[in-house]
C-alpha cells in the first residue's frame, strides 16, 4: 500500500518526466552566423577574456536564450511569465574557428567536453575525503581546481536584436564541474559600429 507522500512523489516525478518531453528539440540553422552576430560573440568573448591569457573551450554550437520574449527592447527580460514564450522550432547556430578568430578559443564537442569535466571535478576529491576518509592535501585540491577550469566549457546564447540593431540580449555560461561555474545574461550597445558589453541583467555562481 503506498503512503501519501509516495503517490505525491510518484506524481510529482511524472509531471517532471512530461514537462522534459514538451520542450521543443532545437534544430541547427543551416544558415551561417551572420556578419552581426559574429560581431557581438566576439565582443563578449573578448569582454570574458580580457584579464586572461589561458585558453577557452567555446561550445560548437549556441543555445537557446533561456526566457526570451518574441521581441527586445533594449532593457533587460523581466522575470515574469507573461513575458515568456517558447518558440516551438528554436534554432541554434554552429561556431566555426573563422568566428572566433582567436588562438585562446578552442571549439569543441560540449557532450565530449563534459566527460573530462565530469572525471576531473573538484567534488570527487572533496566526496573521496568524506565519504572514504581519504586524505586530501590542498595541493591535490588546488591542482584539482586548475585542472577543472582548463576543462571547463563555454557556451554561448542566441542573440536577440531590438528593433534598430543596436542593442543585443545574450547569455553565456561557463561550467567546470558540479559546484564549479559562472553565468551571465548581457546587454551589448553598438557605438560607432562596434559592439561592447554595456549591462550585466543577472548573473549566477556555483
Amino acid at each position: 500500500m503506498y503512503s501519501r507522500s509516495s503517490v505525491l512523489l510518484r506524481l510529482t516525478l511524472t509531471m517532471i518526466v512530461a514537462a522534459q518531453n514538451d520542450v521543443p528539440q532545437a534544430s541547427v540553422s543551416k544558415d551561417p552566423l551572420t556578419d552581426e552576430q559574429v560581431a557581438v560573440y566576439r565582443a563578449v568573448l573578448q569582454d570574458y577574456l580580457k584579464d586572461s591569457r589561458d585558453s577557452l573551450n567555446l561550445a560548437d554550437k549556441t543555445e537557446v536564450l533561456e526566457g526570451a520574449r518574441t521581441s527586445f527592447d533594449g532593457s533587460c527580460p523581466k522575470n515574469h511569465v507573461q513575458d515568456v514564450t517558447q518558440s516551438s522550432h528554436p534554432i541554434v547556430h554552429r561556431f566555426s574557428p573563422t568566428t572566433v578568430l582567436d588562438k585562446r578559443i578552442v571549439i569543441v564537442d560540449p557532450s565530449e567536453q563534459q566527460k573530462k569535466i565530469d572525471k576531473g571535478d573538484p567534488q570527487n576529491l572533496v566526496k573521496r575525503a568524506i565519504d572514504d576518509h581519504v586524505p586530501v592535501s590542498d595541493t591535490e585540491l588546488d591542482d584539482s581546481i586548475k585542472q577543472a577550469f582548463k576543462q571547463g566549457v563555454f557556451s554561448l546564447s542566441e542573440i536577440m536584436f531590438d528593433k534598430k540593431h543596436q542593442r543585443a540580449l545574450v547569455s553565456y555560461s561557463f561550467v567546470c564541474g558540479s559546484l564549479c561555474g559562472n553565468g551571465n545574461t548581457l546587454i551589448l550597445t553598438k557605438a560607432k559600429g562596434n559592439w561592447r558589453v554595456s549591462k550585466t541583467c543577472s548573473s549566477w555562481v556555483s
